[in-house]
């Protein structure tokens, strides 16, 4: 997971930016037992806003496959992702709290987590099929019982 890894003075003293390339390493890492592959391309900037701040953007585009919420069925998704966290630089560190994360001189920062909260936030609500694409047999069962 080395390469979810940023030097804070990097992110403070210049702009950035590089392609990460995210699969089933991050998930697996984050124990989510819901999603069974992953591909993503992402582009990772950051840039000096103040002496004391920065942000990191993160965009891009990918999929996941799991369970279908009808059918039960593997389904892939498209999911397109665009998040950004503030980096404030203080002499007290404080956690990523879903917005920012206060980090000290000499700090390092793994935006392993970031990256797998903008993925998993940009999900649908409801993972399913596109109307018509999902088992026949199970819609069959399942339109059997409630009827």
């Amino acid at each position: 997971m080395k390469r979810y890894v940023i030097d804070a003075q990097t992110v403070q003293q210049s702009d950035f930016e590089f392609e990460l390339q995210v699969g089933m390493e991050l998930f697996e890492a984050m124990e989510m037992t819901d999603i069974s592959g992953a591909d993503f391309k992402l582009t990772v900037s950051g840039h000096k806003e103040a002496h004391n701040r920065s942000v990191i953007q993160l965009s891009g585009e990918g999929t996941v496959v799991t369970l279908c919420d009808r059918c039960l069925d593997d389904v892939t998704l498209e999911v397109d992702v665009e998040a950004e966290m503030t980096l404030l630089f203080g002499d007290v560190a404080k956690e990523f709290d879903g917005e920012e994360v206060t980090l000290q001189r000499g700090d390092e920062l793994s935006i392993a987590q970031f990256v797998y909260d903008s993925i998993m936030l940009a999900l649908p609500m409801i993972r399913a099929h596109k109307e018509g694409e999902c088992n026949p047999d199970m819609i069959a069962r399942i339109s059997g019982v409630t009827e």
